[in-house]
């Protein structure tokens, strides 16, 4: 099985016998690059992710692995997500067939202003700061400003979202010459009855996930260091900080530094069930370093 590790690898070790996947890869960057001319905005973040081996158990393996969303492997793929969600868009508004149309406003603060921050999770963070809600139409495509498309269609998950999966009968049905099963006031009904059941689920692996990281958290070695990045400050020095080794964001307060600049923490408390966590900033004696 290929997986994005080891695709990522095969990317940068350039073999000749993998001359498919680089012609991939040169479409997925000449198609960021356009997009990118069409307003696009970055809010690729690093994602954690946990496999819990033996839950039951009373000390369960925790694996982490921290998901960073713009390695070469996964923008390739997100690329052609894309690609397809905005060819599926076309195609419908060609044969005006109802769809789950999705879209997004521009902001009404323009990304420019994040420009002196480092590109990376920092620069996303704000970008994503900024968003207006999405949209959604069930009748015509609308502008995707995020992705810097005419018009998006999720379609490429179609066994993970049911939404996916309602866009493939549609499609189907047309290519069958038959009549599209559902109309837009369908599509529009069974829509919002699946995005109630995908907040709940949302929610759910939220705070599983956020458990299982703060299990992981008490495990470790007490004093250990972990690299953090400043994101945003809340309120004078308390800083909205991201956790580079674990994916995780937390909040304290900071004694300098700005905006995307890395600083040192150490966790003072991990409880998981009371859903507790406290970090500290660990200041680096710059005399002692020299």
């Amino acid at each position: 099985m290929l997986t994005y590790e080891s695709a990522t690898e095969l990317l940068y070790m350039n073999l000749e016998e993998e001359e498919e996947l680089r012609i991939l890869q040169e479409a997925a960057r000449i198609r960021e690059q356009w997009r990118r001319s069409q307003g696009s905005i970055d809010t690729a973040m690093i994602e954690p992710r946990i496999k819990v081996s033996n839950p039951d158990d009373p000390e369960p393996n925790i694996n982490l692995y921290v998901e960073d969303q713009a390695n070469p492997a996964m923008q390739l793929v997100s690329e052609m997500m894309i690609l397809c969600g905005e060819a599926v868009a076309a195609f419908g508004f060609d044969n005006n067939l109802p769809l789950p149309y999705r879209g997004h406003p521009q902001s009404n603060t323009a990304v420019s202003v994040f420009s002196h921050l480092p590109e990376g999770p920092a620069r996303s963070f704000a970008n994503i700061s900024v968003l207006r809600a999405a949209e959604m139409d069930f009748q015509k495509p609308v502008p995707h400003g995020v992705l810097g498309i005419p018009g998006y269609v999720q379609f490429t998950s179609p066994i993970r979202r049911y939404v996916d999966l309602l866009a493939h009968y549609q499609v189907k049905a047309f290519l069958r010459g038959d009549s599209p099963p559902y109309s837009a006031g369908d599509l529009e009904g069974m829509t919002f009855i699946a995005s109630m059941h995908v907040k709940v689920a949302r929610r759910l692996h939220s705070n599983s996930l956020r458990y299982w990281l703060l299990e992981y958290l008490r495990r470790q070695p007490k004093g250990r260091k972990y690299r953090a990045l400043i994101l945003k400050f809340v309120k004078d020095r308390m800083g909205a900080l991201l956790l580079v080794e674990v994916g995780m964001q937390v909040t304290t307060t900071i004694s300098r530094g700005k905006v995307g600049d890395q600083v040192s923490v150490t966790v003072e408390t991990a409880h998981p069930r009371d859903d507790i966590l406290s970090v500290r900033e660990v200041v680096e004696d710059t005399k002692d370093s020299e």
